[in-house]
């Protein structure tokens, strides 16, 4: 049989030398530190808004004026001599040939119309009166200044129109609007009614014609 090997010895331990704690000197004790707090900062007071000024509104701005302009002289003409004053001739006077006792007469003509009027009713006619003097149509009339007859009477007729102007215009123009129809109400009877107009103004003026007014 095989041989242990025999057990090594372990090496001897020298002997550990114990050393003494060295004197400990004693330690003065630290005061303790006293920290100083620093004083609380006032807060600085508070300011007033400052209200800045408006400015002060600015002077309109000048247009610069234009330069002045060079304008050539001429030399100005000769005045000529004034013309003489040209005199307007007399306007010629309207000389009218007058009547008896020296007024101016009167131009008339008129024209007759049936309108609704006709056999066996009583409608009115229609006359058409003109006036004028020396040309000039004469517009200051009135119903009174006319007068008005009628002749040959037709057969059958009972009444005439004489004077029985039912409707009166004055046109203003020269021209005047007569309506006549029988009087006492009596109808028209078919025919040829001739009548007389005469016209008289009041400065004595005069003029007269004849109408034919034709009934069916």
């Amino acid at each position: 049989m095989a041989k242990k090997p025999a057990p090594k010895k372990a090496p001897a331990k020298k002997p550990v030398a114990v050393k003494k704690p060295a004197s400990k000197k004693p330690v003065a004790k630290k005061k303790p530190v006293v920290v100083k707090k620093p004083a609380p900062k006032k807060a600085p007071p508070a300011k007033k808004p400052v209200v800045a000024p408006k400015p002060a509104p600015a002077p309109p701005a000048k247009k610069p004026e234009p330069a002045p302009v060079m304008k050539p002289v001429f030399e100005a003409p000769a005045p000529k001599p004034a013309a003489p004053p040209v005199v307007p001739s007399p306007t010629p006077k309207l000389v009218m040939k007058t009547g008896a006792g020296g007024a101016v007469s009167l131009a008339i003509s008129a024209q007759a119309s049936a309108g609704a009027a006709a056999n066996g009713n009583t409608h009115p006619a229609n006359i058409l009166v003109l006036v004028s003097s020396g040309g000039w149509p004469v517009t200051e009339l009135t119903k009174d200044h006319f007068t008005l007859m009628e002749y040959f009477e037709v057969p059958g007729q009972q009444a005439p129109f004489s004077n029985n102007i039912t409707s009166f215009r004055n046109v203003g123009t020269g021209a005047y609007l007569l309506q006549v129809k029988p009087i006492n109400g009596a109808p028209w009877r078919s025919g040829h009614h001739l009548a007389q107009i005469l016209v008289s103004s009041s400065d004595d003026r005069q003029g007269q014609c004849a109408a034919k007014l034709i009934i069916r």
